[in-house]
Order: C-alpha cells, then structure tokens, then sequence
C-alpha cells in the first residue's frame, strides 16, 4: 500500500475522532457561532473549533512521520507545521476576539516569513531574490484569505481543499519537493475527517482557524511543484488547482471596487450565494463547486504537459470561458445585505471581547 494512502487514512481517521471532541467542548464552552442578520442564517447556533479537529490531527500525524521517517526535506514540512501553528493560533484568537484585518495580515506575513527563511518559496524568478520574496508573501496572503472566504456554505471550503490536497498528491505534477505529497496527504486526510461533521446540516464549524490553516497549508504545497518543464505558461497552473476560491475572491474584490463598496465588509455577493440565487440548493452549489475544483485539478495537471503554443491556446481558451461565467454570475441581482466593520482596516488593536462568540459567515 502506498505510503501516501497509509498516512491520508490515518490522518482522516484521527479527525474522524477529533471532531466530536471538539465539538463537545465548543458545547461545554459556549464557543458557538449564533445566527443573527442578514447574512448568518443558520436555524441554530453552531459550535466552532473544527479547525482545532484538522489541526491536531495534521499535527499528530506529521509528527509521527517525521519521527519515524523523516523526508528529505523535513525542515520544510517543519516550516509548514510553524506557519501553520501560527495561523491556528491567529484565527482562533480572531474567532474569539475578532481581530482587525492590519493584524491578520502581519500574522500571515510573518508566517510566510517562515516559509521563505526554510526555502519554501517561489522559484520562477531566482535571479531576482528580493521580488521572489514579495511575491512568495503575496501569494501566500491571497491563498490563505481566499480560502477563508469561502468558507460560507456547510462542507463548501472544507470539500474544495480535499480536492486540492488530493490533485496535489496524485496527479503527476513533474519535480515537486517530497514534502508535497506527504503534507498535502496528511492535509487531505485530516480535512475529509471534518467533512461529515460540517457536511450540511452542518454540527460544527471549522472556524477562522481552521480556513486560515487550510490556505496557508495550501499556498506552501502548491509552491513545491515544477510547472515550467513542458511550457512556461504551467506557471498559472496553481492558479487553476486552487481556482474556485481564488475566482471568488477575484470576483468579490472586482465587483466591491466598481460599486465602490468596503473590501473589508460581509456581503452576499460570493459566487456560492449566487448560485443558490438561481435556485440551487446548499447541497447543489456545494457539489458543483467541488466537481468544478475536480476538473480545475485535471486541468492544471494537462496544461503543464502541453507545448508552449498549445498551452497558450488552452489559457486563451480558459480565459474566454471565465470571462463567461464571470458575465453571467456577475448580472445574477442580489441583496445588499452587509456587516460593517466598523473600526478602520489599519488599526492593529483587538475589538473588544464578545464573551460568546458570534462571528461572521459570510465573509
């Protein structure tokens, strides 16, 4: 059996058994998410610290495999776990206190800090180190909020990053860093053990701690695969692999700004509510989206065996059918409802303590 497979199981094992624990003591603990407004709809309040659940049995796992046989480049799986401690740590403060963005976004810089200093980075451009960096830490941010944003909808990011994780270890992408597979098994593993816990009707949530997680995790493995031997345009390639939440934070941020409304405020204009606009169900639009995920995958895994000319025309080809789908989503009429956020996206103090928790949705 493969090696891949043995910690994957394991690690959706452990989760599976994690979960309810946790779950329990978010109960005991009053750690719920409590619908109010327009955009927290849920019938009942929903206890959070699933992200703790996908966490622990990352970590666990990882750890265990690192004793027993260490990878080759294990001070890199070992940036992974600190980074990714960083963000468990940050989003869990968050969903009890409910940080400002200012903080959030130093918190991930200086997670991706960690990432760059043990060589998980960007490779594409080595003879220009300091933009490397730059755009190591910009892609980091975007990943790790873009999957936070869509965790809206039950099973929704959570299923999506199972996808990725599972591209990431079986489609053959050419002269990836061995810790790719391992993390992105033991990832996908821990994350399809919340699954059925946070499949609708939804029993937990993963919480700002847990979306934080799977973003930065996500952005870090997807920077350990070679794209460019075949053609320089499998560059794009991870734009495709991790395309549904990147597109909805694509789609919100455009559609915000020509409104000229807040990039810092809860909305219902994300691709998911969307679709449920035009009549899907939860379970419809969730599965849509992890089938879209799945083809994204498959995609990203062609592009890179293309020639260069054919390649092109696949990314001129893509574009067009976004574009499409962006026309379409984008005339679909919906509500205005919001959350403020009052305080200024600059300060970098923590709002005042909310006693039970009561976070936001919709992002």
């Amino acid at each position: 059996m493969n090696t891949n497979w043995i910690i994957f199981f394991a690690a959706f094992v452990l989760s599976l058994g994690l979960t309810p624990v946790f779950r329990k003591i978010a109960l005991r603990s009053q750690f719920l998410d409590t619908p109010s407004g327009q955009l927290k709809k849920h019938t009942a309040p929903i206890p959070y610290l699933g992200g703790l659940a996908i966490y622990f049995s990352f970590f666990f796992i990882i750890l265990g495999t690192l004793i027993l046989t260490p990878p080759p480049d294990s001070g890199q799986v070992l940036a992974l776990l600190v980074g990714g401690t960083v963000m468990v740590i940050m989003g869990l403060v968050d969903d009890l206190f409910s940080l400002t963005p200012a903080v959030k976004f130093l918190f991930e810089i200086i997670a991706a800090v960690l990432l760059i200093i043990f060589g998980v980075k960007l490779e594409f451009l080595p003879s220009h180190p300091i933009l490397t960096y730059l755009l190591t830490v910009f892609w980091v941010l975007a990943v790790t909020n873009a999957v936070n944003i869509i965790d809206i909808m039950d099973g929704l990011s959570g299923g999506v990053a199972v996808v990725a994780c599972l591209g990431f270890v079986f489609v053959p992408f050419l002269d990836a860093h061995s810790y790719v597979p391992l993390t992105a098994a033991v990832l996908g593993g821990s994350v399809l053990g919340f699954l059925p816990y946070n499949y609708q009707p939804a029993r937990i949530y993963m919480g700002d701690s847990g979306a934080l997680f799977l973003g930065f995790m996500l952005s870090a493995i997807a920077m350990g695969h070679g794209y460019t031997q075949n053609n320089i345009v499998g560059l794009i390639a991870p734009l495709f692999i991790l395309g549904v939440p990147l597109y909805d934070t694509a789609l919100v941020m455009m559609l915000r700004f020509i409104r000229k409304r807040s990039m810092f405020r809860g909305s219902n204009d994300h691709l998911a509510l969307r679709l449920r606009k035009i009549g899907f169900t939860v379970k419809q639009t969730v599965h849509l989206l992890w089938f879209v995920s799945a083809l994204l995958v498959l995609a990203a895994g062609f592009l890179v065996r293309l020639s260069e000319k054919r390649a092109l025309v696949f990314i001129v080809l893509s574009s067009f059918a976004a574009m499409m789908v962006t026309l379409f989503v984008a005339l679909i009429p919906m509500d205005e409802g919001t959350v403020k956020i009052k305080e200024s996206p600059f300060q970098i103090f923590l709002k005042e303590p909310r006693g039970v928790p009561q976070k936001r949705r919709k992002k």
